[in-house]
């Protein structure tokens, strides 16, 4: 009996040890936010018959596919796959206004790549990269922005698909507190206001400010490198923003305002990243 076991022992440390499996890319957090981009920016296309903001898309996933992964490549990093990239072409090319010129588009995707490695803390983007680059070329150009990806152009029953496609996403990555938090201040502040305020603030209940807001919450604030994990981070970084856009929106209009509430959060997270670093050095 000795032997018998001796036996099995040598042939269970002989034998080659079982390779971990890959998890399959689309059953995880990026490979399913892409699955519902492209099923939103088809079913879009499909419904519409318009295909122009595909061929912005496909100018903006191009360009910053190829650019993310020169810049690897000159970093000489072992994993080589701009997935990253892929996603800020797609949400580049369904929030911009499918009649904008490919260049300008092209230089969007430019600016978006070049801030993910440029400004950079601990080797992740301080920006959403795509948020980045639509809103400096918004503030140099006047581009158009109409968020088509958030399925402003088709009737109100579709909502559900746009809901039900972010939640999934939401669960994901596992940022309820921000999202929830993001959504329920916004639209209390801005129904507040239209209650018992001066301005005018209605359309930020209708079509396409009530369609944008939705895609910017599930989509864009959301992203895991720039935004924070922790619940109670997560709902300071979505008052942070509904602070900042409101104010914007409030102060000089335009199109900016989510825009630049989304990266001034962006900015707070960082900063206290930053501080939460130092005083874990001097301790």
């Amino acid at each position: 009996m000795n032997n018998i076991h001796l036996i099995g022992q040598r042939q269970l440390k002989e034998s080659p040890k079982r390779k971990k499996r890959k998890p399959n890319y689309f059953k995880t957090p990026k490979g399913n936010l892409l699955i519902i981009l492209i099923g939103l920016a088809a079913l879009v296309s499909i419904a519409t018959v318009s295909y122009h903001g595909l061929l912005n898309m496909g100018v903006a996933v191009v360009t910053s596919v190829l650019l993310d992964y020169a810049v690897m490549r000159l970093q000489k990093r072992k994993r080589l796959v701009p997935d990253g990239a892929l996603l800020t072409g797609i949400i580049i090319g369904m929030v911009m206004s499918p009649v904008t010129h490919w260049q300008i588009v092209f230089l969007t995707a430019a600016i978006s790549i070049a801030s993910k490695h440029l400004l950079a803390f601990r080797k992740k983007p301080i920006f959403n990269p795509a948020a980045f680059g639509l809103l400096v070329v918004l503030l140099l150009f006047s581009t158009g922005q109409d968020w088509w990806g958030g399925l402003p152009d088709l009737s109100a029953w579709f909502l559900i698909v746009l809901l039900a496609g972010g939640y999934w996403v939401t669960s994901k990555v596992r940022k309820f507190p921000l999202v929830f938090t993001f959504l329920g201040l916004y639209f209390s502040v801005y129904l507040a206001i239209a209650m018992f305020g001066t301005a005018d603030v209605s359309d930020m209940f209708r079509v396409p400010f009530l369609n944008s807001a939705l895609f910017l919450a599930f989509f864009m604030m959301t992203d895991p490198p720039t935004s924070p994990s922790k619940p109670i981070e997560q709902v300071l970084f979505s008052l942070v923003a509904v602070g900042i856009s409101a104010w914007i929106n409030l102060s000089f209009g335009g199109l900016s305002f989510l825009l630049a509430g989304l990266l001034s959060a962006n900015l707070w997270h960082t900063i206290v990243s930053a501080i939460k670093r130092a005083v874990d050095k001097t301790r």
